[in-house]
């Protein structure tokens, strides 16, 4: 073959090559069928259409993911920070009960320590002597948060801090001893339990003094959350802050060889000292 024979050929390989690709060309932008469109168009609504959700239960959509919430659950997920929930009975204590403190007289003599543990039954007695609301729907929540839910999964978790989160909006002191249970028996604490706490005040002290007697992670938590209500309500606690509180973070405080108490536990109890100084 001579050189224009070889030409030719290449010549016709390279229309060839082009053609074939200006038609692939050409039947890749064909318009997708309307009926493929519609299709694609009502998988794409379906997916964005919530699970069912379980009786007393909504859907939640957080990212790509569903989540199930109680119905009544403020949306954790909103971009916005929700308003609380308002307590349906406002501002009211369960009748004959005290609304200001009165605390009986003590006799000079008597030994302090004693006192101060009848000062804490006082308190114990009378929850509603520091204001809150008896809420009919702090009870329902109570119920379904003690004891401690198991967590499963990230859904659960979510879902328990929301109802953790309604029953701080209650108002009502009983949820004292829910959010210490939770904190330091459950799966879940956060800033806003820990607020809740020292919001409640005085009715607090009872449940969270026994956690500072246990090895535990969140010893050291309890005694700084015990050394705020302290500060904020050392008039009323009186000899309680003395003679219960500052003793029993000073045996957590004291354990320099963490035999008793892990480092954190330690190093927080030191830190509540401080405060009380």
């Amino acid at each position: 073959m001579n050189k224009k024979l070889y030409f030719g050929i290449a010549v016709l390989i390279i229309i060839v090559i082009a053609v074939g690709g200006f038609i692939y060309w050409q039947w890749s932008e064909v318009p997708q069928p309307k009926e493929e469109i519609a299709q694609d168009e009502k998988q794409l609504e379906q997916s964005d259409k919530p699970p069912v959700a379980g009786p007393g239960f909504k859907m939640v959509r957080h990212g790509d993911h569903w989540h199930e919430v109680p119905i009544d659950a403020p949306d954790v997920w909103q971009e916005e920070t929700p308003e609380p929930t308002e307590p349906k009975v406002q501002w009211t204590a369960p009748e004959g009960t005290v609304t200001k403190p009165d605390f009986p007289k003590v006799d000079p003599k008597a030994d302090p320590v004693k006192v101060a543990y009848k000062r804490l039954e006082y308190i114990k007695n009378n929850p509603y002597a520091w204001g809150g609301v008896h809420s009919p729907r702090a009870t329902e929540l109570i119920a379904q948060l003690m004891p401690p839910p198991v967590l499963i999964d990230h859904a659960d978790g979510d879902r328990v801090y929301a109802l953790i989160e309604e029953l701080i909006a209650q108002g009502d002191p009983r949820a004292a001893e829910v959010l210490i249970t939770n904190i330091c028996e459950g799966s879940v604490a956060g800033r806003e339990m820990f607020d809740g706490l020292v919001a409640i005040g005085p009715p607090a002290v009872q449940f969270i003094l026994p956690y500072l007697h246990e090895d535990n992670l969140w010893a050291g938590t309890a005694a700084k959350i015990l050394a705020r209500i302290a500060v904020k309500y050392r008039d009323d606690l009186g000899g309680i802050v003395e003679h219960i509180i500052i003793p029993n973070i000073t045996t957590i405080a004291a354990d320099e060889h963490f035999e008793r108490f892990s480092s954190g536990s330690v190093i927080d109890a030191q830190a509540a000292l401080a405060q009380l100084q």
